[in-house]
C-alpha cells in the first residue's frame, strides 16, 4: 500500500522529477565528481607521465608538519577574518545610512557608488588600489601635502607592517555594498507603523535603529554571517592580484598555496590534500558559527 501510494506521488511531480534532472547532472559532473576525484588524487602521489602511486596519508602529513601551511592557514585566518568583520559591520552602517536618507535620487546615487566596487572584478580592483598605494599614488599625494617637501614617499604594498590591514580594508571595501543590499532588502520590508509609533512616543531615529532596525534585521543579520563564514578560507582572487614578494609571507593563504603546488609546482597529491583539509576546516569554521549565533532558531 505505501509502495502505490509512493508511485501515485511520483507520478504527481513527475514533471517536476523531470526538471531536476539537469541540474542534479550539474551538481554531479561538475561539484561532487571532481570532489571525490580531489579525494583520492589527495592519497596518491601523482606523477606527470605514468600511473599515479598511491601514498596513504603523507600528502596530509606534509600538510599538517609543513610550516608553509600553517603560516598560510594563520594568514587565511587573520585575513579572511578581518575581511568579513570589517565587510559585515561596514556594510551594516551603509545599509543603515541609506534608511535614513529620505531624498531618492541621493539614496540611489549613494547606493551605486557603495555597490559598484562589487560588480568589478578584482583585476580591476587590485590595480586600482595598487596604484593608489604606490609611491606616486593619491595616498602619498594627500599625505605630502601636510608633510610639505620633507615628505618621504611610503611604499604600502612592499611594507609586511601594512600588508595585512590593506588586504582586509581592500577586500572589505569591495564587499560592503553587496552586504548593505542584503541588509537593505530586510529593512525596507519592515512596518513602518512600528517607527510611526516610535516616533509618538517620542524616541529619537538612534533609538528607533536600536530597538526596532537592528533587532528586526538579526534573521538577515546571522544568514548573512553564516553564508559569508564559508568564504573565509577562500579567498584566492585578491590574493593572487595584490600580492608581491615582500608582502608574501603575511599574506599568502591556504588556497594561493595550493594553487602554488599543484598548477605551478605540479604536486597534485598534496595541494589536493590541503585543498580537502580546507574543505573540512570551512565545515568545522561554519558549524562553531552557526552553535555561536544559533543560526537554527530562525526557522523555530
Amino acid at each position: 500500500m505505501k509502495n502505490k501510494n509512493l508511485w501515485k506521488k511520483v507520478k504527481r511531480f513527475r514533471s517536476i522529477y523531470i526538471l531536476l534532472i539537469p541540474v542534479i547532472a550539474y551538481f554531479v559532473v561538475f561539484s561532487y565528481y571532481p570532489l571525490i576525484l580531489g579525494i583520492v588524487k589527495s592519497f596518491q602521489k601523482v606523477k606527470l607521465l605514468g600511473n599515479s602511486e598511491f601514498v596513504g596519508i603523507d600528502n596530509y602529513v606534509t600538510v599538517f608538519t609543513g610550516s608553509q601551511y600553517h603560516q598560510a592557514f594563520v594568514n587565511s585566518l587573520i585575513v579572511g577574518g578581518g575581511t568579513f568583520i570589517f565587510q559585515f559591520f561596514w556594510g551594516l552602517i551603509i545599509a543603515l545610512v541609506l534608511n535614513e536618507i529620505r531624498n531618492k535620487i541621493a539614496r540611489s546615487s549613494f547606493q551605486t557608488v557603495t555597490f559598484i566596487p562589487y560588480l568589478l572584478s578584482w583585476s580591476v580592483v587590485g590595480g586600482l588600489w595598487i596604484t593608489i598605494l604606490s609611491p606616486t599614488g593619491m595616498i602619498n599625494g594627500f599625505l605630502q601635502l601636510f608633510q610639505g617637501s620633507s615628505f618621504t614617499p611610503a611604499a604600502f604594498m612592499a611594507e609586511e607592517k601594512y600588508a595585512r590591514f590593506i588586504m582586509i580594508f581592500t577586500g572589505a571595501w569591495k564587499g560592503a555594498g553587496y552586504f548593505a543590499a542584503l541588509f537593505m532588502a530586510s529593512i525596507v520590508s519592515i512596518d513602518t507603523s512600528l517607527y510611526e509609533a516610535a516616533r509618538i512616543d517620542g524616541a529619537t531615529r538612534i533609538q528607533q535603529i536600536r530597538y526596532i532596525t537592528i533587532p528586526v534585521i538579526v534573521p538577515t543579520m546571522k544568514v548573512v554571517a553564516v553564508l559569508s563564514v564559508m568564504g573565509i578560507l577562500r579567498n584566492f582572487d585578491q590574493i593572487f592580484v595584490m600580492m608581491n614578494a615582500t608582502i608574501s609571507d603575511k599574506v599568502k593563504n591556504l588556497l594561493y598555496l595550493i594553487y602554488e603546488q599543484g598548477i605551478l609546482k605540479f604536486n597534485v597529491g598534496e595541494a589536493t590534500a590541503a585543498a580537502t583539509l580546507v574543505l573540512v576546516a570551512t565545515l568545522l569554521i561554519t558549524q562553531v558559527v552557526r552553535k555561536l549565533l544559533h543560526y537554527d532558531q530562525i526557522y523555530e
